[in-house]
């Protein structure tokens, strides 16, 4: 399973890579969007719902939490843990427009600092590093503009094992998503995204499935300041997985038509997800 997966990742990637370039589009990473004829900004922060909306050609943004706080106390089986993650450059996100429909994304967390308290065992632990590296691949299918009234992209990924510390599971792990939005009246718009994973067993023998979904509510209050409400779930089809589903909030202020800084708290809403997680962060485009 793993083999064809990948032989059909890279197919998606060569497939909607070359579509772009059978378009006609007239921009590419080697002939760059002119400053007069570029989109306004867009990012896939700092929300779990990426946007539908690609970069455009020959521009590189970079898109990263400055710092996040993750919490979770959860007991399974009469097994207590509590865990505690601080993060600086969480989801490091380096996209690279390809073409005016295409982006490349390079992302992973530049540091986290993990501290597991067994409290059942009474054994506690600390890891830290760097985290794994996630490669994808943006394609705009419709709209892509922000005031589009229906937008649609697909985002293949494929999750490379280049943790430190034992921070994540050594694995190679690959999904997609189709992020879509709808635009309504008086700065409303209305958001999801449907994602198919192949996530590593626990004892690394093979693959399972995992699905995650959102719907997300956003709202611009003036010229720089918009908001976003997001209720976000993921399920493993694992023996005893559960639901692992959060209420998010977060506030975006645009500095200027090039940067933008936000302010984020996403509250578990299942015994399974994180508690807590409060994270700022920022996003550049050059």
């Amino acid at each position: 399973m793993p083999r064809m997966f990948v032989m059909a990742m890279t197919t998606t990637f060569a497939l909607l890579t070359a579509s772009s370039a059978l378009a006609g589009e007239g921009h590419t990473l080697f002939n760059p969007t002119p400053d007069d004829q570029r989109r306004p900004m867009t990012t896939e922060r700092p929300s779990k719902t990426d946007s539908p909306y690609s970069i455009d050609a020959g521009r590189v943004q970079v898109e990263t939490d400055l710092y996040a706080y993750v919490e979770n106390d959860d007991c399974v089986d009469g097994q207590c843990t509590r865990t505690r993650q601080s993060t600086l450059g969480r989801f490091t996100n380096v996209r690279i427009g390809l073409t005016d429909t295409t982006d490349l994304q390079i992302a992973s967390d530049l540091y986290r600092h993990l501290d597991i308290d067994d409290r059942t065992g009474g054994m506690e632990e600390t890891r830290q590093g760097f985290g794994d590296t996630v490669v994808r691949l943006k394609k705009n299918l419709i709209g892509n503009l922000p005031t589009d009234a229906f937008s649609l992209g697909v985002l293949p990924y494929v999750k490379l094992p280049t943790n430190q510390d034992n921070l994540a599971n050594d694995e190679y792990e690959y999904g997609i998503g189709l992020p879509f939005n709808f635009v309504l009246s008086d700065g409303w718009s209305i958001g999801g995204q449907t994602q198919f994973n192949l996530i590593a067993q626990p004892d690394g023998s093979g693959y399972d499935s995992m699905y995650v979904n959102s719907l997300i509510v956003g709202k611009s209050l003036n010229d720089k300041l918009s908001a976003y409400a997001e209720y976000w779930t993921v399920k493993a089809d694992q023996p005893g997985a559960r639901w692992a589903n959060t209420v998010d909030f977060g506030l975006v202020y645009a500095v200027t038509d090039n940067f933008r800084i936000d302010a984020n708290l996403h509250l578990g809403a299942t015994d399974a997800a994180d508690d807590t997680n409060l994270f700022f962060g920022t996003a550049y485009r050059f």
